[in-house]
């Protein structure tokens, strides 16, 4: 589900506070965000619908769109049944393509910052490289990139969770739907997904995972 919003009006979350979390990049996307008092970006923030999110980002004058891919990717529609040479003991594949043309076409608009979160983490392995194809191709220039990647794929760190932003340098992570995650990304496959920025920071936290800031 992708919704575009604007300014709406106070609303709850819904789920539970789990911790929080200093982002240095966050706090890099904050000082963005606020550089030029007047200016109305374009953000796309990757989860569940968040009215927090929406009310504090309208607050300051921009408008943001919400994609919620990592709870779709996980329904059985978008895997492909194996083509007619496959061996009968053949697995379906994952009909990259087919949900990508449903759900990372962001209604062909184009974004200043990206909120990516820890999505890729928790999507089929196959849509992941797509993802970032797409993302690429909807960066403004001077766009801003905020990733998130996990080292492992167990542990109590390693919930999917929401997001949710502050105006200082903590996130609030609140309880999500129960999704694994799905692979763990090293650092050259990470700039490799993001070949055509031309700034890639990491920033190591005590969690465990690793954040990532890209500029174009």
């Amino acid at each position: 589900m992708i919704n575009l919003f604007k300014r709406s009006g106070a609303a709850g979350e819904g789920h539970q506070l789990e911790r929080t979390r200093h982002s240095r990049g966050w706090a890099e996307v904050l000082k963005f965000l606020s550089s030029e008092p007047g200016r109305s970006l374009r953000v796309l923030d990757f989860g569940t619908t968040s009215p927090h999110n929406i009310n504090l980002l309208t607050s300051l004058g921009h408008s943001v769109y919400m994609a919620n891919i990592v709870s779709e990717a996980a329904k059985p529609e978008w895997m492909a049944a194996p083509g007619p040479n496959a061996r009968a003991s053949a697995q379906p594949d994952y009909d990259v393509e087919r949900f990508a043309a449903s759900n990372l076409d962001f209604s062909g608009r184009d974004f200043d910052v990206i909120l990516l979160w820890d999505t890729a983490d928790y999507l089929p392995p196959p849509l992941v490289p797509k993802l970032f194809e797409r993302l690429r191709a909807v960066s403004r220039p001077e766009a801003r990139l905020l990733g998130f990647f996990h080292g492992k794929t167990d542990g109590p760190e390693c919930g999917y969770a929401r997001y949710q932003i502050t105006n200082t340098e903590e996130l609030k992570l609140l309880g999500s739907e129960p999704f694994p995650i799905r692979q763990v990304i090293q650092n050259r496959q990470i700039e490799r997904y993001l070949e055509g920025f031309s700034t890639i920071r990491f920033f190591q936290g005590a969690d465990n995972v690793r954040e990532v800031m890209a500029a174009r």
